[in-house]
């Protein structure tokens, strides 16, 4: 791992570590339940669906000479379309109707989408790195979730696909972004724009899970938490 790398990853696990402290990660642990998992999946389609669209547009913006860089985004925008539906069929599978996705997204939600948007837009590909490269390798800070729908939920893989299927996709999807991040990604600059997107991505994405876990506790008053 390069040396930049390892300081992207120590910014990662330093977020991720506040996340886990959170309300969300208190009810996975001791309290989950099929409504706490479904409000949660329920806002990872609504990030989800917009993750192939977002990371075309970084395209938009970038030197047509970094040819490299642009097959990359391209070829990665293509391997992201529907992935949402591995959501949507997880949730059937546990009997949820699919009017829930109707519903729509969190405030927390539309702020990590609206973001994204502008990341794509405004800094281009290498920006956006930031967030591919926690997105695409996160589930070893996801292990604690998948366990509890697993063991305390009696969930199967077939009814986790999101989470299993999904992961050996992202797989090679992370060794792309640790590629494009060692080949591109060269100037003080662009390190502090990686760095600041990788930062601010995921304590959105804290905020989406603290964001459900109030929600899911505002309708259960006689849940008795930590302080």
């Amino acid at each position: 791992m390069s040396d930049f790398r390892k300081e992207l990853d120590e910014i990662c696990n330093e977020e991720w570590g506040k996340i886990k402290q959170g309300l969300f990660f208190e009810l996975a642990n001791t309290n989950i339940s099929k409504e706490l998992y479904v409000k949660a999946m329920v806002q990872v389609f609504h990030y989800t669906k917009n993750n192939a669209i977002n990371q075309a547009a970084a395209a938009f913006s970038e030197d047509h000479k970094k040819v490299g860089l642009l097959r990359f985004a391209m070829k990665h925008a293509l391997e992201e379309l529907g992935h949402e539906n591995m959501v949507v069929n997880d949730l059937e599978s546990m009997g949820v109707s699919k009017d829930i996705f109707d519903t729509p997204p969190m405030p927390a939600t539309d702020a990590l989408n609206g973001y994204l948007d502008s990341v794509a837009i405004r800094g281009g590909v290498i920006p956006r790195l930031g967030y591919s490269f926690w997105a695409e390798d996160s589930y070893e800070h996801l292990a604690p979730l998948l366990d509890a729908c697993q063991n305390k939920l009696g969930l199967t893989e077939k009814q986790l696909t999101f989470f299993i299927a999904h992961a050996v996709i992202d797989e090679k999807h992370a060794d792309d972004v640790n590629n494009a991040i060692d080949r591109w990604v060269h100037t003080d600059e662009e390190k502090a724009e990686v760095k600041q997107v990788a930062r601010t991505t995921l304590f959105l994405t804290g905020q989406i899970l603290e964001s459900v876990a109030q929600e899911y506790v505002n309708e259960r008053p006689e849940l008795k938490l930590s302080a």
